[in-house]
């Protein structure tokens, strides 16, 4: 097993994004950002090893308005970890559209892609990055439902900016893949899911190099980088330098 993975009682999909190391031989820094699937399953035992182990001071959930109304935080609530509900998905009418939008794409990475292009989307993913980038937030945890996609892009685009190889972003992004089985299970099953998302193709599900690769290359092709991809949407000239500093030994 991969030593980012770190297991749970309640919680999958949760591992570190730190150790990879940079285009210039530098380390992203560990035990500093987390990534993972929703944590709303988490157990007493979990709240404990969070904040006494990992000692985690702040957590952005990546899921919808819909979803944090519908299923709420779990144990987050009053626990005094720092908490950011940026909802990387419009749901406020346009639900169903998105739900359509998953269905008509083969691959995921065109799909992230469309995503990054929202007005809502890109300045959340902005908002996102200021708050990774204060050291006083660390450690910090960001996470959506299965923590694939909206977590997979955040995920990328923080790699991407500290000028990890794409291969290791897509490595990366592919160990979510032994987690799916577990997680398509818990999201499937509950009963407030959508009809709508029950009924996805099982290509939705899938965790591939293709979908990352995809995305990376559209990127790429369109804005040159992520770092130009950035400047396009208005982010201060300052962020990469902070989240370098903050993340890279």
């Amino acid at each position: 097993m991969d030593s980012r993975i770190i297991d749970f009682e309640g919680i999958l999909n949760f591992r570190d994004i730190g150790g990879y190391h940079t285009k210039t031989g530098r380390i992203v820094a560990q035990r500093r950002v987390f990534r993972s699937g929703e944590l709303r399953r988490m157990t007493g035992n979990d709240l404990t090893r969070l904040k006494e182990g990992i000692k985690l001071h702040t957590v952005i959930d990546l899921r919808s308005n819909y979803e944090v109304e519908q299923l709420g935080t779990g144990l987050l609530l009053g626990s005094r970890i720092k908490y950011y509900n940026l909802s990387l998905i419009s749901d406020g009418g346009e639900r169903e559209a998105n739900l359509r939008l998953f269905k008509g794409l083969a691959n995921m990475g065109e799909l992230y892609f469309i995503f990054i292009q929202q007005k809502q989307f890109n300045q959340l993913i902005i908002e996102a990055l200021e708050i990774i980038a204060e050291s006083e937030n660390h450690a910090l945890v960001f996470h959506c439902s299965a923590g694939k996609d909206r977590t997979g892009i955040l995920a990328a685009i923080v790699l991407s900016i500290l000028d990890v190889g794409d291969e290791d972003i897509m490595n990366d992004y592919c160990l979510s893949s032994a987690r799916m089985e577990v997680l398509h299970d818990h999201i499937i099953n509950t009963s407030l899911t959508d009809e709508e998302i029950k009924s996805l193709a099982d290509d939705h599900w899938k965790v591939d190099k293709v979908s990352m690769r995809t995305f990376l290359t559209l990127i790429n092709t369109e804005y040159g980088s992520i770092r130009g991809y950035l400047d396009t949407q208005g982010a201060d000239k300052s962020l990469v330098k902070r989240l370098e500093k903050a993340l890279l030994v």
